[in-house]
C-alpha cells in the first residue's frame, strides 16, 4: 500500500474520508424511500420499473468520470463531469451536473469505473483515477490494494444522484479509448507480479472457453473479478443504478492496439471470446449479488454490435448468462456496414419478431456528441436539433434508454449543450405524460404502422430529406407518433443530419382501433413540448380518415388518447 508520507497528507486523508461519509450520509438521509432497487418492468419489460412507476430512461452524459478530479486549470475542468470543486457554488461539478440533469427532467447519467487506460495520461495518473494503489516511483499499479477513495467518491456520485432521483449506468471496463500502455493491465505496469494483458482489446475477451482464468489466482483476470466484486460490495446499498459489463468491446473488426513490445500492431477481434467474456462477467455480477451482504440484485446491460456476438440472445439456452442480461445498449443510428448494428439498427430489427427478435430492453448510450461547433478533421458533432431528432425517434420506437453524449457540459446561456438538455427534457416530460398507459403501449410495427397507413415508408427520400419515424400505441386507448426528416451522414459511424429544406407531410391517415370512447388529436412541437394548434376529435369507430398535419420545419409528434386505463399490478419481472 501507499501510505501517506507525512503527517499533513495522513490529516488530510483523514479528513477527506471524514467528508466523504458526511456527503453520504446526506445523499442517504434525503433520497426517496423505495420498495424495491431499479428493475426490469413486470408488465413492459422494454422499460424500467422505479420508485413506484415504469420508468424509461432520458439523459445527457458528459463524458464518462464524474468521480475523477481532473487537473486544475484544463479544459476537462469545466467541460467534463468531474470531482472537482467549483468555487462559485461550493458544489463538487458532479453535484452540478446532476442538479441540472433533474432540473430538466433527465433522469440517467453513464460513468465508467473500471478504465482501461490511465486518462491522466503522459504527464501521471489523475488523483484516485483508478481502483487501486498507485506508486509514483516506479509509476506501477499495485493490484492487490484497492484505493478506497476511488470507491468513496464514486459512491458520493451514485449517492446523490439516488437523492435526485437519476439512475446510473455504471460500465464496468472500457477497452477501446486512451493509450494502454498507461493502464494498469498493461504489463510492466502494475507491481504484483502479473505479465498483464498482451493489448487492449483482450481486456474484454477472457483466453479459452471456460471461466477458468477469473479464478486462478495467478491469472490476471482474476484481479477483474476481484475489482468487480469489490464494486458490487461497495454499490449494492444503492437503487438507483444497473450494470453495464463494457463499453465497445466489438463495435470495429480491426483496432489499431500495443503488443506486449509496445509496438503498434493491428488487432483482430475474436467475438466468441469477447461473448465468453461477458458471460464470465455476468456469473461474478450475479454471484456476488444476492447475497447477505449485498442483497440487491440489480439489471445488467451488455454492450454489443456485432450481428455474430448479438446471435446468441435469440436463444435462452445457448450461452447461458442470456436470461440475466437484459438490456442490449447500443451506439450510434448506423455503424459502418451490415455486420454491425447501430442502436437504432439493433432495436428496428430485433424487435420485429419475424427477424427471431431478441426480447430485450433496448438502450442508445452513446452517438455523436453536441457541441456541433466544436469539429476535428475525423470526428463530426450534431446539433441540438439532430440530438433530438434521434432521440426521439428511439423512444418512440419503443427504446428504454437514451442517453446523449457530450465532450462539453460547460456552455449555457442558451448555447447547444444546454439546448440540447432543454430540448431532450421536453422528450422526457412527453414520455412521462403518457403514464399510466406507457406500460401497456408497444412499438407499432409494420413498415408504415396499421394505425398510420399512409405514413411514408421508414427511410423514404421526400423531396430534400428522408422520412424516420418511431410509433407506439396501446390499442384502443392511446397512439403516439414522431416524424422527422433527415439525411444520414457519410462517415462510418453515422449520425442524423438536418437538411437545409424538406418536404412535410401535409396530410395524414389515421385508423385507430374501435373503442367505447373517441379519441382526441394534438400535434406537438418536439423542440419546445408546446402543442401546435388546437385539439381535434378522432371518431373511435375504426374508420380510416385523412387529417391536415400542421407547418413544421424539420419534425413533428402526435398524441391521440381516449383516456382509457388498462389495471395492472406488479413492480418488477421475474
Amino acid at each position: 500500500m501507499n501510505a501517506p508520507t507525512s503527517l499533513s497528507s495522513a490529516i488530510a486523508a483523514s479528513f477527506e474520508a471524514a467528508v466523504s461519509v458526511a456527503v453520504l450520509a446526506a445523499a442517504l438521509s434525503s433520497a426517496p424511500a423505495r420498495a424495491a432497487p431499479l428493475c426490469i418492468d413486470a408488465v413492459n419489460p422494454q422499460y424500467f420499473h422505479y420508485a413506484g412507476k415504469t420508468t424509461p430512461l432520458v439523459g445527457y452524459s458528459p463524458e464518462y468520470i464524474c468521480h475523477l478530479e481532473q487537473r486544475a486549470g484544463t479544459a476537462e475542468v469545466a467541460q467534463l463531469c468531474n470531482y472537482n470543486l467549483d468555487a462559485a457554488s461550493g458544489k463538487r461539478n458532479y453535484e452540478r451536473v446532476i442538479d441540472e440533469l433533474a432540473l430538466r427532467h433527465l433522469n440517467v447519467l453513464r460513468v465508467w469505473a473500471g478504465l482501461g487506460h490511465s486518462p491522466g495520461g503522459a504527464a501521471g495518473p489523475l488523483p484516485h483515477e483508478q481502483p487501486f494503489a498507485y506508486n509514483a516511483i516506479d509509476g506501477t499499479w499495485d493490484l492487490h490494494t484497492w484505493n478506497q477513495t476511488f470507491f468513496d467518491r464514486l459512491k458520493q456520485v451514485v449517492a446523490y444522484a439516488q437523492s435526485k432521483g437519476v439512475i446510473v449506468e455504471v460500465t464496468l471496463f472500457d477497452a477501446y479509448s486512451g493509450d494502454f500502455r498507461t493502464s494498469p493491465w498493461y504489463p510492466g505496469k502494475n507491481s504484483s507480479g502479473y505479465l498483464g494483458l498482451n493489448d487492449e482489446w483482450t481486456l474484454t475477451a477472457a483466453p479459452g472457453a471456460t471461466c477458468a482464468p477469473f479464478n486462478t489466482a495467478t491469472n490476471i483476470y482474476s484481479r477483474q473479478k476481484a475489482f468487480v466484486e469489490k464494486l458490487v460490495a461497495e454499490l449494492n446499498v444503492y437503487d438507483n443504478l444497473y450494470w453495464e459489463l463494457a463499453n465497445e468491446p466489438e463495435l470495429s473488426i480491426v483496432k489499431a492496439g500495443y503488443n506486449s513490445s509496445g509496438a503498434v500492431v493491428a488487432d483482430t477481434v475474436s467475438v466468441p471470446r469477447i461473448v465468453k467474456w461477458h458471460e464470465c462477467m455476468t456469473d461474478i455480477v450475479r454471484n456476488a449479488e444476492g447475497t447477505v451482504a449485498s442483497p440487491k440484485r440489480h439489471p445488467i446491460a451488455a454492450n454489443y454490435h456485432t450481428q455474430t456476438a448479438l446471435a446468441p440472445f435469440r436463444s435462452i439456452i445457448s450461452p447461458t448468462y442470456a436470461p440475466d442480461v437484459r438490456i442490449l445498449t447500443g451506439h450510434y443510428i448506423k455503424v459502418r456496414d451490415a455486420g454491425r448494428l447501430s442502436a437504432t439498427e439493433k432495436q428496428r430489427t430485433y424487435l420485429n419478431a419475424s427477424l427471431q427478435g431478441i426480447p430485450r430492453m433496448y438502450g442508445f448510450n452513446e452517438g455523436r456528441p453536441t457541441p456541433s461547433y466544436r469539429s476535428t478533421g475525423s470526428f463530426d458533432y450534431i446539433t441540438p436539433d439532430e440530438a433530438r431528432a434521434e432521440a426521439w425517434e428511439f423512444m418512440l420506437s419503443e427504446g428504454g434508454i437514451y442517453n446523449h453524449y457530450t465532450t462539453d457540459w460547460s456552455a449555457t446561456g442558451g448555447a447547444e449543450p444546454q439546448q440540447t438538455r432543454v430540448q431532450l427534457g421536453k422528450l422526457a416530460d412527453f414520455l412521462a405524460g403518457l403514464s399510466p398507459h406507457l406500460r401497456h403501449m408497444s412499438r407499432s410495427t409494420g413498415d408504415p404502422p396499421g394505425w398510420a397507413p399512409n405514413l411514408p415508408v421508414y427511410g423514404t427520400a421526400r423531396g430534400a430529406s428522408n422520412v424516420y419515424w418511431g410509433a407506439m400505441h396501446q390499442n384502443a386507448s392511446t397512439y403516439v407518433l414522431y416524424v422527422h426528416h433527415s439525411n444520414p451522414s457519410a462517415d462510418a459511424f453515422k449520425a442524423y443530419a438536418k437538411p437545409a429544406n424538406i418536404t412535410r407531410l401535409t396530410t395524414l391517415d389515421l385508423q385507430p382501433a374501435a373503442a367505447a370512447t373517441n379519441y382526441t388529436g394534438e400535434w406537438i412541437n418536439p423542440g419546445t413540448g408546446a402543442r401546435i394548434g388546437a385539439t381535434f376529435a378522432v371518431p373511435a369507430d375504426g374508420v380510416r380518415r385523412t387529417y391536415s398535419v400542421p407547418a413544421y420545419s424539420y419534425d413533428i409528434a402526435l398524441k391521440i388518447s381516449n383516456g382509457a386505463v388498462t389495471p395492472s399490478s406488479g413492480t418488477c419481472a421475474p
